[in-house]
């Protein structure tokens, strides 16, 4: 038997004596647990999410009662009617609410980037095969630069990233944002619908591709894909999807 080295051992000792004395606590049930995502949830909690199944509202991702969809034409919520939208089809991988909206906000919010391949790896899950065909391209709704420099990173560009990489369709920034806007959750329903009016544009030496799935992390109104959508089409793309990590219950 080879020999453990005195380095290998004492980092064993003092893991095993770290765990014991401040053992991992779930966010969401409280018990202590060894696996699962990061320090802030454990296994059966994060894959305990419900998914969304269809059918779903094209245009916002809303779960729909499929007894009142049988032969429908057109996949569309109460919310959402048969109004005209830049969006043709939507993705979320469920409530943005409970372990959902915990895993959410440690990778916005605290800094763990890690989480979005994690994140990325449930969503391939929900994301049709009719979304990823050769021509499509995800691509992340951006942040400013003030913003991204702040936090380090833009989540929807690491969603964007992994989703690529296990769909097997390419990933690409083909929009930047022009203006500051306000922060959309420090705002009404009404406000947020025209708070992103012109604040992004194509960036005008990339090619367009004919398709592109739009990435966020979560929907509220879907004013900001709305309007990445809308310029993205003005650019000549003639198909926009969108997938995004959490769906907001309702509007706030």
């Amino acid at each position: 038997m080879v020999p453990m080295p005195e380095s290998t051992s004492l980092i064993s000792i003092f893991t095993g004596l770290r765990d014991f004395l401040f053992p991992k606590v779930c966010d969401y049930c409280g018990f202590p647990f060894d696996g699962g995502l990061s320090n802030i949830l454990c296994s059966f909690c994060f894959h305990s999410i419900r998914p969304y199944k269809d059918p779903v509202c094209s245009r916002c991702g809303a779960p729909l009662n499929p007894e009142s969809y049988t032969g429908a034409s057109l996949f569309r919520c109460v919310e959402c009617g048969e109004g005209q939208y830049f969006i043709d089809g939507m993705r979320a991988y469920g409530d943005y609410a409970g372990v959902l909206r915990i895993a959410h906000h440690s990778f916005k919010f605290e800094g763990m980037e890690h989480l979005g391949a994690l994140m990325a790896q449930q969503m391939t899950k929900m994301i049709p095969d009719s979304f990823t065909t050769p021509e499509s391209v995800f691509c992340p709704v951006p942040l400013s630069p003030e913003r991204e420099r702040e936090r380090g990173y833009n989540p929807a560009e690491i969603l964007s990233r992994h989703l690529s990489l296990a769909k097997g369709s390419p990933a690409r920034k083909l929009i930047r944002k022009i203006k500051s806007i306000r922060p959309q959750m420090s705002l009404t329903k009404a406000e947020r619908l025209n708070n992103p009016e012109g604040a992004y544009e194509t960036i005008p030496t990339i090619p367009m591709p004919p398709r592109v799935i739009l990435t966020d992390d979560v929907f509220t109104t879907g004013a900001t894909l709305e309007e990445c959508a809308k310029v993205l089409k003005k650019s000549g793309v003639q198909w926009v999807g969108a997938v995004v990590w959490g769906r907001t219950p309702r509007y706030f």
